[in-house]
Protein backbone atom coordinates (compact mmCIF):
# COMPACT_ATOMS: atom_id res chain seq x y z
CA UNK A 1 0.00 0.00 0.00
CA UNK A 2 1.60 3.18 -0.90
CA UNK A 3 2.21 6.13 1.99
CA UNK A 4 -0.20 9.39 1.59
CA UNK A 5 1.13 12.13 3.27
CA UNK A 6 -1.65 14.75 4.36
CA UNK A 7 -0.24 18.48 4.84
CA UNK A 8 -2.27 20.57 7.53
CA UNK A 9 -1.65 23.90 8.00
CA UNK A 10 -3.36 25.67 11.64
CA UNK A 11 -3.87 28.51 12.60
CA UNK A 12 -6.38 29.82 15.67
CA UNK A 13 -8.36 26.64 14.70
CA UNK A 14 -9.11 25.26 17.99
CA UNK A 15 -12.84 25.29 17.14
CA UNK A 16 -12.93 22.48 14.79
CA UNK A 17 -9.39 21.10 14.67
CA UNK A 18 -10.71 17.96 16.57
CA UNK A 19 -13.12 17.07 14.03
CA UNK A 20 -10.98 17.27 11.39
CA UNK A 21 -8.26 15.04 12.99
CA UNK A 22 -10.79 12.91 14.12
CA UNK A 23 -11.97 12.35 10.21
CA UNK A 24 -8.19 12.07 9.04
CA UNK A 25 -8.05 9.56 11.55
CA UNK A 26 -10.90 7.81 10.32
CA UNK A 27 -9.49 7.06 6.83
CA UNK A 28 -10.73 3.76 5.37
CA UNK A 29 -6.61 3.81 3.87
CA UNK A 30 -4.19 2.74 6.49
CA UNK A 31 -1.04 3.91 5.38
CA UNK A 32 -1.62 7.54 6.20
CA UNK A 33 0.80 10.24 8.14
CA UNK A 34 -0.22 13.17 9.25
CA UNK A 35 2.39 16.48 9.26
CA UNK A 36 1.26 19.65 10.69
CA UNK A 37 2.40 22.82 10.25
CA UNK A 38 1.02 25.66 12.93
CA UNK A 39 0.95 28.92 11.57
CA UNK A 40 1.98 30.80 15.23
CA UNK A 41 -1.89 30.24 16.69
CA UNK A 42 -2.51 32.21 19.71
CA UNK A 43 -5.39 29.89 20.85
CA UNK A 44 -5.15 26.43 22.03
CA UNK A 45 -4.65 24.89 18.64
CA UNK A 46 -1.11 23.50 19.24
CA UNK A 47 -2.02 22.13 22.69
CA UNK A 48 -4.88 19.81 20.70
CA UNK A 49 -2.64 19.00 18.02
CA UNK A 50 0.20 17.46 20.59
CA UNK A 51 -2.51 15.70 22.75
CA UNK A 52 -3.42 13.91 19.56
CA UNK A 53 0.01 13.53 18.50
CA UNK A 54 1.00 11.77 21.83
CA UNK A 55 -1.54 9.32 21.67
CA UNK A 56 -0.94 8.25 17.52
CA UNK A 57 2.45 8.09 15.82
CA UNK A 58 1.37 9.03 12.60
CA UNK A 59 0.91 12.94 13.50
CA UNK A 60 4.03 15.07 13.18
CA UNK A 61 3.70 18.54 14.35
CA UNK A 62 5.71 21.68 13.29
CA UNK A 63 5.56 24.90 15.44
CA UNK A 64 5.95 27.90 13.16
CA UNK A 65 6.21 31.71 13.43
CA UNK A 66 3.03 33.68 11.62
CA UNK A 67 3.48 33.02 7.87
CA UNK A 68 0.12 32.91 6.14
CA UNK A 69 -1.20 30.33 4.63
CA UNK A 70 0.61 30.05 0.99
CA UNK A 71 3.92 30.30 3.24
CA UNK A 72 3.06 27.56 5.70
CA UNK A 73 1.10 24.99 3.48
CA UNK A 74 4.89 26.00 0.63
CA UNK A 75 6.89 24.96 3.97
CA UNK A 76 4.89 21.87 5.22
CA UNK A 77 5.86 20.08 1.24
CA UNK A 78 9.16 20.72 1.56
CA UNK A 79 9.18 19.38 4.82
CA UNK A 80 7.34 16.94 3.69
CA UNK A 81 8.78 12.77 3.64
CA UNK A 82 10.24 11.90 0.38
CA UNK A 83 9.57 8.59 0.76
CA UNK A 84 5.52 9.12 0.35
CA UNK A 85 4.00 8.77 -2.79
CA UNK A 86 1.13 11.02 -2.58
CA UNK A 87 0.13 13.98 -0.28
CA UNK A 88 -3.11 15.96 0.13
CA UNK A 89 -3.21 19.29 1.32
CA UNK A 90 -5.86 19.86 4.34
CA UNK A 91 -7.32 22.99 5.74
CA UNK A 92 -8.24 22.87 9.88
CA UNK A 93 -12.08 23.02 9.78
CA UNK A 94 -13.55 20.59 7.28
CA UNK A 95 -14.55 17.26 7.81
CA UNK A 96 -12.73 14.02 5.53
CA UNK A 97 -15.28 11.37 4.55
CA UNK A 98 -13.86 8.25 4.89
CA UNK A 99 -13.06 7.52 1.63
CA UNK A 100 -11.61 10.67 0.77
CA UNK A 101 -7.69 9.27 0.81
CA UNK A 102 -8.91 5.83 -1.10
CA UNK A 103 -10.60 7.44 -3.74
CA UNK A 104 -7.64 9.79 -5.10
CA UNK A 105 -4.92 6.98 -4.35
CA UNK A 106 -7.21 4.30 -6.87
CA UNK A 107 -7.77 7.18 -9.21
CA UNK A 108 -3.82 8.13 -9.11
CA UNK A 109 -2.82 4.85 -9.18
CA UNK A 110 -4.11 4.52 -12.66
CA UNK A 111 -1.56 6.69 -14.20
CA UNK A 112 1.85 7.23 -14.79
CA UNK A 113 4.27 8.17 -11.95
CA UNK A 114 6.68 9.76 -13.44
CA UNK A 115 4.36 12.01 -15.26
CA UNK A 116 3.44 14.87 -12.23
CA UNK A 117 -0.48 14.64 -11.42
CA UNK A 118 -3.01 16.19 -9.57
CA UNK A 119 -6.42 15.30 -8.54
CA UNK A 120 -8.71 17.45 -6.92
CA UNK A 121 -12.44 16.82 -6.50
CA UNK A 122 -16.11 18.52 -5.97
CA UNK A 123 -17.14 19.24 -2.64
CA UNK A 124 -20.39 19.13 -0.03
CA UNK A 125 -20.50 22.61 0.74
CA UNK A 126 -21.91 22.89 4.34
CA UNK A 127 -22.25 25.16 7.25
CA UNK A 128 -20.80 25.50 10.65
CA UNK A 129 -22.58 22.70 11.69
CA UNK A 130 -21.69 20.14 8.85
CA UNK A 131 -25.08 20.19 7.76
CA UNK A 132 -25.36 19.87 3.79
CA UNK A 133 -26.54 23.22 2.23
CA UNK A 134 -25.41 22.69 -1.53
CA UNK A 135 -22.94 20.84 -4.14
CA UNK A 136 -20.07 22.53 -5.61
CA UNK A 137 -20.40 22.95 -9.28
CA UNK A 138 -18.92 21.01 -11.63
CA UNK A 139 -16.58 22.50 -13.80
CA UNK A 140 -18.18 23.15 -17.27
CA UNK A 141 -15.45 23.99 -19.17
CA UNK A 142 -12.93 21.69 -17.89
CA UNK A 143 -9.63 21.98 -16.81
CA UNK A 144 -6.49 23.73 -18.95
CA UNK A 145 -3.83 25.59 -18.78
CA UNK A 146 -5.26 28.50 -20.61
CA UNK A 147 -8.14 28.10 -17.82
CA UNK A 148 -5.32 28.14 -15.01
CA UNK A 149 -3.91 31.18 -16.08
CA UNK A 150 -6.72 33.20 -14.86
CA UNK A 151 -8.66 31.14 -12.41
CA UNK A 152 -8.64 28.67 -10.51
CA UNK A 153 -10.77 25.60 -9.97
CA UNK A 154 -8.81 23.16 -7.78
CA UNK A 155 -9.79 23.57 -4.38
CA UNK A 156 -6.99 23.24 -1.97
CA UNK A 157 -8.42 20.81 0.25
CA UNK A 158 -9.73 18.58 -2.23
CA UNK A 159 -6.12 18.21 -4.00
CA UNK A 160 -4.05 15.22 -3.61
CA UNK A 161 -0.55 15.21 -5.73
CA UNK A 162 1.98 12.55 -6.52
CA UNK A 163 6.23 12.29 -5.87
CA UNK A 164 7.02 13.35 -9.18
CA UNK A 165 4.80 17.10 -8.83
CA UNK A 166 6.15 17.39 -5.48
CA UNK A 167 9.76 17.30 -6.96
CA UNK A 168 8.77 19.35 -9.75
CA UNK A 169 7.55 22.09 -7.10
CA UNK A 170 10.64 21.89 -5.10
CA UNK A 171 13.06 22.19 -8.39
CA UNK A 172 10.85 25.76 -9.15
CA UNK A 173 10.00 26.74 -6.45
CA UNK A 174 8.13 30.36 -6.52
CA UNK A 175 8.44 34.19 -4.58
CA UNK A 176 5.55 33.65 -2.54
CA UNK A 177 4.57 37.62 -2.80
CA UNK A 178 3.89 36.71 -6.70
CA UNK A 179 1.62 33.74 -5.74
CA UNK A 180 -1.88 34.12 -5.82
CA UNK A 181 -2.59 30.87 -3.45
CA UNK A 182 -1.03 27.66 -2.77
CA UNK A 183 -3.54 25.51 -4.73
CA UNK A 184 -4.00 27.95 -7.70
CA UNK A 185 0.14 27.12 -8.28
CA UNK A 186 -0.55 23.43 -8.30
CA UNK A 187 -2.98 23.97 -10.43
CA UNK A 188 -0.96 25.62 -13.22
CA UNK A 189 1.64 23.04 -12.66
CA UNK A 190 -0.66 20.38 -13.65
CA UNK A 191 -2.45 22.03 -16.42
CA UNK A 192 1.10 22.87 -17.78
CA UNK A 193 3.36 19.93 -17.53
CA UNK A 194 1.58 17.33 -15.95
CA UNK A 195 -2.62 15.50 -15.68
CA UNK A 196 -4.98 16.88 -13.65
CA UNK A 197 -7.73 14.51 -12.39
CA UNK A 198 -11.35 16.23 -11.43
CA UNK A 199 -13.59 13.78 -9.39
CA UNK A 200 -17.24 14.46 -10.32
CA UNK A 201 -17.71 12.55 -6.68
CA UNK A 202 -17.34 14.97 -3.30
CA UNK A 203 -15.60 12.90 -0.30
CA UNK A 204 -15.01 15.93 2.33
CA UNK A 205 -17.50 18.21 3.41
CA UNK A 206 -16.11 21.77 3.27
CA UNK A 207 -17.46 24.51 5.63
CA UNK A 208 -18.97 27.42 4.57
CA UNK A 209 -17.87 31.04 6.05
CA UNK A 210 -19.74 33.79 5.87
CA UNK A 211 -17.47 35.24 4.41
CA UNK A 212 -17.23 33.41 1.37
CA UNK A 213 -20.49 33.81 0.10
CA UNK A 214 -19.39 35.16 -3.40
CA UNK A 215 -22.02 34.10 -6.29
CA UNK A 216 -25.08 33.57 -4.18
CA UNK A 217 -26.55 36.74 -4.41
CA UNK A 218 -30.45 36.50 -5.02
CA UNK A 219 -30.20 37.26 -9.13
CA UNK A 220 -28.24 36.86 -11.77
CA UNK A 221 -27.57 41.03 -12.16
CA UNK A 222 -26.43 41.43 -8.77
CA UNK A 223 -24.27 38.23 -8.93
CA UNK A 224 -22.54 39.61 -12.05
CA UNK A 225 -22.62 43.10 -10.13
CA UNK A 226 -21.02 41.49 -6.89
CA UNK A 227 -18.21 39.08 -9.28
CA UNK A 228 -17.56 42.43 -11.06
CA UNK A 229 -16.80 44.84 -8.62
CA UNK A 230 -14.88 41.57 -6.75
CA UNK A 231 -12.53 40.64 -9.78
CA UNK A 232 -12.33 44.69 -10.32
CA UNK A 233 -11.06 45.06 -6.61
CA UNK A 234 -8.49 42.12 -6.96
CA UNK A 235 -7.67 43.47 -10.42
CA UNK A 236 -5.69 46.33 -8.60
CA UNK A 237 -2.96 44.37 -8.04
CA UNK A 238 -3.46 41.69 -10.45
CA UNK A 239 -2.99 38.72 -8.64
CA UNK A 240 -3.06 36.17 -11.68
CA UNK A 241 -1.13 38.32 -14.28
CA UNK A 242 1.75 38.68 -10.78
CA UNK A 243 1.34 34.80 -11.10
CA UNK A 244 1.73 34.02 -14.39
CA UNK A 245 4.75 36.10 -15.05
CA UNK A 246 6.41 34.61 -12.17
CA UNK A 247 5.61 30.92 -13.51
CA UNK A 248 6.55 32.69 -17.03
CA UNK A 249 10.35 33.49 -15.02
CA UNK A 250 10.78 29.97 -13.98
CA UNK A 251 9.79 27.99 -16.78
CA UNK A 252 9.65 29.62 -20.09
CA UNK A 253 12.49 27.01 -21.27
CA UNK A 254 10.60 23.95 -19.89
CA UNK A 255 7.35 25.34 -21.87
CA UNK A 256 6.27 24.57 -25.40
CA UNK A 257 6.13 26.57 -27.65
CA UNK A 258 2.31 27.01 -28.16
CA UNK A 259 1.95 27.46 -24.40
CA UNK A 260 4.92 30.10 -24.45
CA UNK A 261 2.31 31.89 -26.64
CA UNK A 262 -0.35 31.57 -24.75
CA UNK A 263 1.00 33.12 -21.77
CA UNK A 264 3.58 35.74 -23.70
CA UNK A 265 -0.07 37.31 -25.60
CA UNK A 266 -2.16 37.08 -21.77
CA UNK A 267 1.31 39.12 -20.32
CA UNK A 268 2.39 41.30 -23.40
CA UNK A 269 -0.58 42.35 -25.40
CA UNK A 270 -1.63 44.43 -22.47
CA UNK A 271 0.67 47.29 -23.44
CA UNK A 272 -1.62 49.55 -25.61
CA UNK A 273 -5.67 49.99 -25.08
CA UNK A 274 -5.95 48.56 -28.93
CA UNK A 275 -3.72 45.82 -28.24
CA UNK A 276 -5.98 45.27 -24.49
CA UNK A 277 -9.26 45.49 -26.83
CA UNK A 278 -7.85 43.22 -29.60
CA UNK A 279 -6.67 40.34 -27.40
CA UNK A 280 -9.66 41.02 -25.15
CA UNK A 281 -11.65 39.67 -28.26
CA UNK A 282 -9.94 36.99 -29.49
CA UNK A 283 -8.08 35.60 -26.60
CA UNK A 284 -8.47 31.76 -25.89
CA UNK A 285 -8.13 32.20 -22.15
CA UNK A 286 -11.46 31.33 -20.31
CA UNK A 287 -13.05 31.42 -17.05
CA UNK A 288 -15.75 28.65 -16.29
CA UNK A 289 -18.49 30.32 -16.92
CA UNK A 290 -19.73 32.80 -19.38
CA UNK A 291 -19.83 35.63 -17.89
CA UNK A 292 -16.97 35.44 -15.71
CA UNK A 293 -15.50 35.32 -18.99
CA UNK A 294 -16.70 38.35 -20.34
CA UNK A 295 -15.95 40.24 -16.98
CA UNK A 296 -12.51 39.20 -17.57
CA UNK A 297 -12.12 40.52 -21.35
CA UNK A 298 -14.19 43.68 -19.90
CA UNK A 299 -11.59 44.03 -17.21
CA UNK A 300 -8.24 42.94 -19.41
CA UNK A 301 -9.53 45.33 -21.94
CA UNK A 302 -9.09 48.41 -19.23
CA UNK A 303 -6.28 47.61 -17.62
CA UNK A 304 -7.92 45.94 -14.49
CA UNK A 305 -7.07 41.91 -14.74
Amino acid sequence: MEKVQILLSTYNGEKYIRQQLDSLLGQDYTNISILIRDDGSKDETVSIVEAYSKKHNNITLIKGENKGVISSFFELILHASPDASYYAFCDQDDFWKPTKVSRAVSLLGKEDTRTPLLYFSRLDIVDEQLQLLKHSQIPPQGAGLANALIQNIATGCTIVFNRTMRELFQAHTPRIEMVTMHDAWFYLLGTAFGKVIYDEQSHLLYRQHSSNTLGMADSKLKSALVRYKTFKKKGHQKPYTTQTAEFYRLFEGELQDHQKKLIHDFLYKRQSLLGRISYAVSTPLYRQNERDTLIFKLLYALDSY
